[in-house]
């Protein structure tokens, strides 16, 4: 207990640079020095979150987003029939929206990744609870921003994966790269997402001003990314939120929900 009441936000940021510190983070963490952590200024790192804090906090259950249930756009676009076939979340995190998915929509076949090992083991001890076997949902660890297919998990990087999703989900994805692995990113989603194929993208507007968090995605930011030269067509802007912990930011985040159609 005693070690608890004294791991503080600042003590947190000091085993960032302590090699190995990782693996024990996780035990000693409490929701308010993960949260003070997220909220601060020190989170961003040239504009992006630090990959770093993402690392020691994404899977303890503890991070803000991990809510523990799928997002509410997730649910609308349920509730819209809009997801069928092979779907991809990109970057599930816990893994509460695809495993939503998976059994919301017998009709979509769900496959999850994330680059975070930590994130995969969680996700796939819900499915075992929830008693989802292997056939309604692929969990697996892998990197959307590694340069080389090989080095990638079979499920996205096997020649049978390219063009083989009819949708992809990036719920609070993008806004979390730098600008050279967001190239990355989308390029390797070019390449999964098959023509005519659908991406809804959720991530945080620059309407949201309060310090910390993810970066903010302006729409004019979005659209240089995603436009018709590079073989996109954004089909709809809607105003949108990232329901987060209760006791962080109020328990919602001002974001904006994209649909965007590969060409």
């Amino acid at each position: 207990m005693q070690l608890m009441n004294s791991f503080t936000e600042e003590t947190l940021w000091e085993m960032l640079d302590i090699p190995g510190a990782g693996e024990s983070l996780p035990a000693a963490l409490t929701i308010e020095t993960v949260h003070a952590a997220v909220a601060s200024e020190r989170y961003h790192v040239l504009g992006a979150p630090s990959v770093k804090m993402l690392t020691r906090i994404s899977g303890t259950g503890l991070a803000p987003w991990e809510i523990h249930r799928p997002q509410k756009f997730v649910r609308d676009l349920v509730l819209r029939g809009c997801f069928a076939g092979r779907v991809l979340d990109a970057g599930c995190g816990i893994g509460d929206n695809a495993l939503f998915i998976a059994k919301a929509c017998p009709q979509a076949h769900v496959t999850a990744v994330d680059v975070s090992p930590r994130c995969v083991a969680f996700a796939t001890a819900k499915a075992g609870l929830r008693r989802m076997t292997h056939g309604m949902v692929t969990l697996e660890t892998a990197s959307l921003t590694e340069p080389v297919p090989e080095r990638q998990a079979a499920c996205i990087s096997s020649p049978a994966a390219d063009g083989a999703f009819d949708v992809v989900l990036d719920s609070s994805t993008f806004h979390c790269f730098s600008d050279s692995d967001r190239e990355l990113y989308v390029a390797s989603l070019r390449r999964l997402i098959r023509p005519g194929g659908k991406l809804f993208v959720n991530c945080m507007s620059e309407a949201e001003t309060r310090p910390g968090g993810p970066r903010r995605v302006a729409v004019a930011e979005l659209l240089a990314v995603f436009n018709r030269m590079s073989g996109w067509e954004v089909e709809v802007i809607e105003d949108s939120i990232i329901e987060l912990h209760p006791t962080f930011w109020g328990g919602r985040a001002v974001s904006r929900l994209f649909t965007v159609r590969k060409l």
